[in-house]
């Protein structure tokens, strides 16, 4: 719950957004929140700011400004903060066969960020996921090269040199090329160990595979399925084995007419899918009254699908036919600390509550939700922003930071959205209930 009486809202100005790429925010080990971001000129940032003090000042870095005068989703960072302390930055620009990151010299400094490390790939490269594997001691990136290969590399030394990019997934234009990965940490009776959860999808329209499908890589790289079972693939294997989609557990298959989009992925366990459910006419235009969210949980060996919890409303972009009409505000899970949070005292990093940000028919609202029966049902348990409708800003892209922590349970965007012709426009904002 957020105490909005005595929260402070705050602004990050012209962050915008996207729905590919992971981390996005942590809460570091110092106590302190990373948010990266891209501005609507195409400038990679990354703030920091303390969630529990209103006198400690905030900071803010520019990392660099890419070939784009808009924030392009494919475009934007990702954030890793590693065990040691050092923050890297991993993004591309538009429309190049290269990812560029910067690391922190120092530890929580992002007034140490190194000279830039260029990556180079066979082909365009969007929707970097950048993750700490501390069990083997390495970094892992995954990102999409060509639309359609999802490749991974990894390094040893903190992320100064990195291995050959390997393709683990080819799709095709129709099938499913979206990937969403989390990171979950593992109890078990004698250590702690992670794991990689996925889901991925195809576009609502471009895609003739109207399903959400998921897996799991172990800390040792081995494809599974979600209930465990070993798939013929390593992310380490030097052969050419690539990932079955049939091998995969369906998390949803749209019925006749009906389409679905993919809006988060959970890094707790059990694992949970957010998406939305909607009808496209001739799948070329959407019927915004016929939308609506959905969470999915995997339990006893399969995935079982809520109750339908609200309408989403509308959808973000009107009158276009590029395939950005189905953006829809979005969804995210809170995984953080406290009672509907990450328990460490047990394997059950419990995902009770979720954040949705939709039209309610008169206004733009961010809510909250609630299940008490393991996420058959999800009833309404705050409004925590409202827009009047009339003003034509937006609210979309709920965001968790990892780790988070009460007084700053999730940030969103507001703005205006029109499709890749003018871009995102729009400020992160959150409200944070301070220690003092």
């Amino acid at each position: 719950m957020i105490n909005l009486e005595n929260s402070k809202e705050l602004r990050i100005k012209r962050a915008n957004t996207d729905w590919w790429i992971n981390e996005k925010a942590v809460v570091a080990a110092n106590g302190l929140t990373y948010i990266a971001y891209i501005t609507d000129m195409g400038e990679i940032h990354i703030k920091e700011l303390d969630a529990k003090c209103s006198r400690t000042p905030s900071r803010d870095f520019r990392l660099c400004t890419l070939n784009c005068d808009y924030g392009d989703e494919h475009n934007a960072s990702a954030l890793c903060v590693m065990k040691s302390g050092k923050i890297m930055v991993a993004y591309t620009g538009h429309g190049v066969k290269e990812l560029r990151c910067r690391i922190t010299e120092r530890p929580y400094d992002i007034s140490s960020f190194s000279e830039e490390i260029r990556l180079p790939y066979d082909g365009t490269v969007t929707y970097a996921q950048l993750f700490e594997n501390t069990v083997k001691k390495e970094l892992w990136l995954f990102s999409r090269v060509d639309a359609v290969n999802w490749q991974f590399s990894y390094s040893g030394d903190e992320g100064r040199t990195w291995s050959s990019p390997k393709t683990f997934l080819h799709s095709d234009s129709g099938g499913l090329f979206y990937l969403d990965i989390r990171k979950q940490d593992i109890l078990t009776a004698t250590c702690e160990d992670e794991q990689w959860f996925f889901a991925l999808y195809g576009h609502p329209i471009r895609s003739g595979d109207h399903c959400i499908r998921s897996g799991i890589f172990t800390s040792a790289g081995q494809l599974q399925t979600t209930s465990g079972e070993v798939l013929p693939v390593n992310l380490y294997d030097t052969t050419d084995e690539k990932i079955n989609l049939a091998d995969l557990d369906t998390v949803y298959d749209s019925p006749e007419g009906t389409t679905v989009r993919l809006l988060d992925v959970s890094p707790t366990v059990p694992p949970r899918v957010g998406f939305a459910t909607f009808v496209m006419d001739n799948l070329s235009s959407p019927s915004p009254d016929k939308a609506y969210y959905y969470s999915a949980t995997f339990k006893n060996g399969k995935w079982i699908r809520s109750a339908p919890i609200c309408s989403a409303g509308e959808f973000l972009a009107r009158n276009v036919k590029d395939g950005s009409q189905s953006y829809l505000g979005g969804m995210a899970y809170y995984y953080g600390i406290g009672d509907t949070g990450r328990h460490m005292t047990s394997n059950e990093a419990v995902t009770d509550r979720l954040f949705i940000a939709r039209f309610d028919g008169k206004d733009r609202v961010l809510e909250s939700y609630l299940t008490k029966d393991g996420g058959e049902t999800y009833l309404p348990e705050q409004l925590i922003k409202r827009i009047p409708g009339e003003e034509g800003i937006k609210i979309w892209r709920p965001i968790v930071p990892i780790h988070a922590q009460d007084n700053m349970p999730v940030y969103w965007h507001e703005g205006t959205y029109t499709a890749y012709n003018a871009g995102w426009h729009s400020d992160a904002v959150m409200y944070v209930e301070f220690d003092d």
